[in-house]
């Protein structure tokens, strides 16, 4: 068995070390490229969603993106489920402990499916509220409110999706994953277009329609899952699997650090909203825009992320913590190749990518370099979310989950509020801050990655 204390890295597989492909591509690409292609998706999705907000004005992507943020920080609470789902099957996978497989799917399923159900009833209530103290303006809030709303369900239908999809990609099966979302996008897009701008006998909805629509996406991935789950075989030991306190509390202790960790950074943003909300509604709006195109190689880089943690899981389970490193190092490297791409458009092309969806030309001029600024960034982001699931791979979780936390709580956030109000740089400033912090965690995951604090969580493969 490989010693904790040995090498960080052998010569040659170091972040800036030689490389040699071939080989060592093939199977990080095997699980990443239909994960690519999956998030490829769903940022298809969400830049045709937005697009179809932007055609009703500023004030409907001031109000969504509102929402959207507030949903998203309510969603994350369920993130920590797929975290100990994947992590545990690619270790009983790794180990050849396939029949266990089923019953670590219901203790997660255990956990996060009347969490789910919560989270909708609550957001569902406290959507106007919320709204009214964020958004800014009543007629925003409005908007966000109806949008919010509408979407709540879909809350507790990925609760029961997520366990899935994260058995899927922890068997090394990420296919499945990429067919259901195949089959989503254009249910997704297209009841978003004809709810939000009406369609035949169907009225317009405006911001409402694009919420329903997310929610009608939702209830046809659970049948698409459910159908892939009720397979012979689809899940080994499935049929087995009992509900168990024990192994429902062993998932959440894997689930609960990425779930708070994912729920505060969505909180954060949040934060940034409203620090956005002081700016003005023509700022919130381009603020919207600009996270949705950074989500674009943000959501790309999350293939080879949970590639990642896959293999770092799967090696960890064979007693190899070396390897599970260079596994994360490759990973990451290809990461930083694939987002530099959309790091050149945004530098270089940005006014023709936001003329898609900001149509009032000065929401339109306030944007064009703050969308600049974030094209610097993206590469490093890309590493640094690699390597996080990396982390979450091989257990790591509260590491994987501090380092982004401390930079957005501690640094991000007084930081913009600082230069954006304070010093009175608006957009341009905050943009700027984010691409610094990005950056500085980029360099402080490398290091972690690169020492041996993380391999002591390999002994967790023979208790799982």
């Amino acid at each position: 068995m490989a010693s904790a204390d040995a090498p960080a890295e052998p010569r040659g597989e170091g972040w800036l070390g030689r490389w040699t492909p071939g080989p060592q591509l093939a199977p990080i690409l095997a699980l990443a490229a239909p994960l690519t292609a999956w998030f490829a998706l769903q940022s298809v999705v969400n830049l045709a969603v937005t697009a179809a907000i932007g055609g009703v004005g500023n004030l409907a992507l001031a109000g969504v993106g509102a929402a959207s943020t507030l949903s998203g920080m309510v969603l994350a609470l369920l993130f920590g489920f797929d975290t100990a789902v994947q992590a545990t099957i690619a270790r009983r996978t790794g180990a050849a402990r396939h029949a266990e497989i089923g019953q670590a799917l219901v203790d997660g399923l255990t956990v996060s499916a009347p969490l789910g159900l919560v989270l909708t009833i609550g957001l569902w209530l406290a959507a106007p509220m919320l709204l009214a103290g964020m958004a800014p303006s009543a007629a925003a809030a409005a908007m966000g409110a109806a949008n919010l709303r509408a979407a709540a369900p879909a809350i507790a239908l990925s609760a029961l999706t997520i366990p899935v999809n994260a058995c899927w990609i922890g068997q090394g099966r990420p296919k499945l994953s990429f067919l259901v979302s195949a089959l989503q996008a254009p249910v997704q897009i297209g009841a978003a277009f004809a709810l939000v701008f009406g369609f035949g006998p169907i009225p317009a909805l405006g911001a409402a329609g694009a919420g329903l629509a997310v929610t009608i996406s939702a209830l046809v991935g659970l049948g698409l899952q459910l159908a892939l789950v009720a397979r012979p075989g689809a899940v080994p030991g499935l049929r087995r699997a009992r509900l168990r306190a024990g192994g429902a509390l062993a998932a959440l202790g894997i689930a609960w650090p990425i779930s708070l960790q994912q729920a505060l950074l969505q909180l954060g943003f949040v934060v940034l909203y409203l620090i956005l909300a002081r700016l003005g509604v023509a700022v919130v709006a381009a603020g919207n825009v600009l996270v949705s195109l950074a989500s674009v190689p943000a959501q790309l880089s999350l293939g080879l992320a949970a590639a990642a943690a896959t293999l770092v899981g799967q090696t960890l389970g064979r007693e190899d913590p070396d390897e599970a490193r260079r596994w994360g190092w490759r990973s990451a490297r290809l990461g930083v190749i694939a987002a530099a791409p959309f790091a050149l458009v945004a530098m270089f092309a940005a006014g023709p990518v936001l003329g898609l969806f900001l149509h009032d030309p000065a929401t339109l001029t306030l944007a064009v370099w703050p969308l600049r600024i974030t094209g610097l960034s993206i590469v490093a982001q890309a590493g640094v979310t690699v390597l996080s699931f990396a982390l979450r791979g091989a257990g790591a979780t509260r590491i994987g989950a501090g380092i982004p936390f401390l930079g957005q709580w501690l640094i991000t956030l007084p930081l913009s509020w600082w230069v954006a109000v304070g010093l009175g740089f608006g957009l341009l400033g905050m943009a700027s801050v984010q691409a610094g912090v990005t950056l500085l965690e980029a360099a402080v995951t490398a290091l972690v990655w690169s020492g041996a604090r993380w391999t002591v969580h390999r002994t967790l493969s023979r208790a799982a």
